[in-house]
Order: structure tokens, then sequence, then C-alpha cells
């Protein structure tokens, strides 16, 4: 049977599934372990959207307030993925592995605020360890989880440090934050000379 075949009977049951708005839903014997198939009707999806809306409320609710204080000095709720980027999946001398590289070239970046999403998006384990070069702003910063938190300390760009470990992260020392996991708050560890 060809497969232009195959594919068009698949999509004429789902569309039959769908005109009569039956589906099949798992229902599990938990003394035998096995499983039957049970046919669900409209009521029965009703029920489920409605279990299903309580339990994202109860999800929004149980959201953790944001910290106050003078150290606390922002959010961590920006989208990296949404900022052009190189990245490496390695770098060249890191004899543990576990470094990434992002190289950007953004004006008026404030890597605290993409931190959550980097941990995110680029984190393979919590060991792994996250340069973000930005050539425009000469800065370098580093990304860790230490602690259960996401901390950031920011360096000044050494020429070419994006592509070796050893002179990664060895220009001077600037500022360091630490961004929660939990909120995405951002507080300020370091101040400024």
């Amino acid at each position: 049977m060809a497969y232009w075949q195959t594919a068009a009977r698949t999509i004429h049951r789902k569309q039959d599934r769908q005109r009569n708005r039956w589906r099949r839903t798992p229902k599990t014997n938990k003394s035998s372990g096995g499983g039957t198939a049970n046919l669900a009707t409209p009521e029965t999806e009703e029920k489920d959207k409605e279990t299903e809306q309580a339990g994202t409320e109860k999800q929004t609710e149980e959201t953790v307030e944001h910290r106050t204080g003078d150290n606390i000095v922002g959010i961590s709720d920006k989208d990296m993925t949404e900022v052009y980027s190189t990245k490496y999946d390695s770098v060249r001398n890191d004899v543990t592995e576990k470094w990434k590289c992002l190289v950007i070239a953004e004006n008026n970046f404030d890597i605290t605020e993409y931190a959550l999403s980097c941990y995110k998006n680029y984190f393979d384990s919590d060991e792994t360890i996250l340069a973000v070069i930005n050539l425009t702003t000469k800065t370098s910063a580093s990304i860790s989880k230490v602690a259960g938190n996401l901390y950031v300390s920011q360096y000044e760009y050494v020429d070419g440090e994006e592509h070796d470990a050893k002179i990664m992260f060895s220009g001077t020392h600037l500022l360091d934050y630490i961004v929660y996991i939990d909120n995405g708050d951002i507080e300020k560890v370091t101040e400024e000379d």
C-alpha cells in the first residue's frame, strides 16, 4: 500500500472521531496492572476539562511571592531564545566537558534578565556552566547553578575567550547576582566599584 493511501486513511479516521466527538481514554486496573480502553462521551470530556482547570488554578495559587529588599533589582523573565546568538555546546580546553558558550552582539542587554531562560533552555544538567559573551558591550557572564539557585558573575571581555576555557572569565570581575529559580527574582550580591 502506498504511503499516501495510509496517510489518507489516518486522516479519515481522525475526522470520523472528531465528528462523533468520541475519544479513547485509558482506564487501568490498578490491582492487576493491566489496561483496557474505555470510550468517553462528551459529558466525560467536560468533567475532564473542569478537573484540568481546577489543577491549573491550584498551580497559580502556589506561585512564590517576589522577594523585597534593597538588593532585589529585578526579575529574570525575558526569553533568551528570542536573542540571536551563536551557540557552542563545548569549549576548547574545558576539562570538565560541562561548559557551553553563547555569543551575542546586543546593546542594552542585561544578562540577569535572561538567566532563568538560559537555565531552562541551555543547561543539560545542574553542573553545566554557561558563558554568555556579548561582543557589543565587551562583557562575559558566567551562569551556574549553586545551592539551588543561579549564580551570575559578570566580567570584562578578554579577546578570544569564547574559544578557550583557559582564558574564559579571566577579565576584570564586575558584578555578581543570584537569580532565584522559583520565581526569577534577581538579587545583587556585589556592589559596583
